[in-house]
């Protein structure tokens, strides 16, 4: 039910809250980059033995979802309940000294759902972190080139904005770091 509801409604929700954070350390630059969006929708009809809910978003469009087995306490919810979806991404982008491990990818997980006979509700997060090494710098074009998992390499603009560039050296690693978390409540109407 999360992807579909994040999806069906997050092109109709309120403005995404973006905010930007240097997380530069004193020699080498860094930035965070964070996006919150948020949707209400209500529960405009729901069947249980089928366990379709239609749910209609703020801006009147109505959208028919099938919650599987794995939506705990999904008798709990009642037409008029308000289905709550906040979706935070974030993207860190930061350059350390070479720390001696290879370029890499990285992935992690974590789900929460409610408590047993609560409404029903659901909080998730995935992380990829990839570290590549710069190869090949070019500060008066400023190009990059870095060199990632596999021993595939990529050549990057960096952007006339970006600040602390002259601090990044060959050899230096580069980490971005990219999460989105989902949660989504539901709740009895106001």
């Amino acid at each position: 039910m999360a992807v579909l509801v994040t999806v069906s409604f997050m092109s109709c929700a309120t403005s995404p809250d973006t905010t930007s954070s240097d997380i530069a350390s004193k020699d080498k630059p860094g930035v965070l980059v964070t996006d919150v969006t948020m949707v209400t929708a209500t529960v405009e009809a729901i069947d249980y033995h089928t366990r379709m809910v239609s749910i209609r978003g703020p801006q009147g469009q109505v959208i028919d979802l099938h919650a599987d087995e794995s939506v705990r306490n999904f008798n709990q919810v009642r037409v008029g309940d308000k289905v709550n979806v906040k979706v935070l991404e974030s993207v860190a982008l930061y350059v350390q000294k070479h720390d001696g491990a290879q370029p890499s990818v990285k992935e992690g997980a974590a789900l929460a759902l409610a408590p047993l006979g609560e409404k029903p509700g659901i909080a998730a997060a995935d992380t990829v972190v990839l570290t590549a090494t710069v190869v090949d710098i070019n500060y008066d074009t400023r190009m990059v080139i870095l060199r990632g998992p596999e021993g595939m390499s990529k050549t990057l603009k960096v952007h006339d904005r970006a600040q602390g560039m002259e601090k990044v050296k060959v050899g230096d690693q580069v980490v971005a770091r990219y999460t989105v978390a989902v949660a989504i409540t539901v709740n009895k109407p106001d």
